[in-house]
């Protein structure tokens, strides 16, 4: 089920990239920044379909990194205590929990 899943957001993502082609030279971009908002919406479905998998390699984090990646670049940044407040947890707290978790990296460390 999880393929399938992974396989129409991917088919998914194809078709509003062959719309952005298509709407690129358009003078208004109010279409480009409506596909571009779906496209976001479908990269983070996406991520959460690979985070579940039950078999991950290099190769699939890396993926899920570079989707993070294009998601900064493209994503309104929200205030964080609107985050916190709308979702019930505090950053700071994830924050801690995250870091503590984290494997140890000597490179991180010096």
């Amino acid at each position: 089920m999880k393929n399938n899943s992974i396989s129409n957001l991917l088919e998914q993502i194809r078709q509003l990239d062959e719309l952005l082609i298509l709407h690129k030279a358009d003078e208004d971009d109010f279409m480009l920044k409506q596909y571009n908002a779906k496209k976001n919406v479908f990269l983070k479905q996406l991520v959460s379909e690979l985070i579940m998998l039950n078999e991950t390699t290099p190769k699939v984090f890396f993926i899920i990194k570079e989707i993070v990646n294009s998601l900064e670049k493209t994503t309104t940044i929200i205030q964080e205590s609107e985050l916190s407040k709308k979702n019930h947890f505090s950053l700071i707290d994830l924050e801690t929990v995250v870091r503590e978790k984290l494997p140890y990296s000597p490179k991180l460390e010096q």
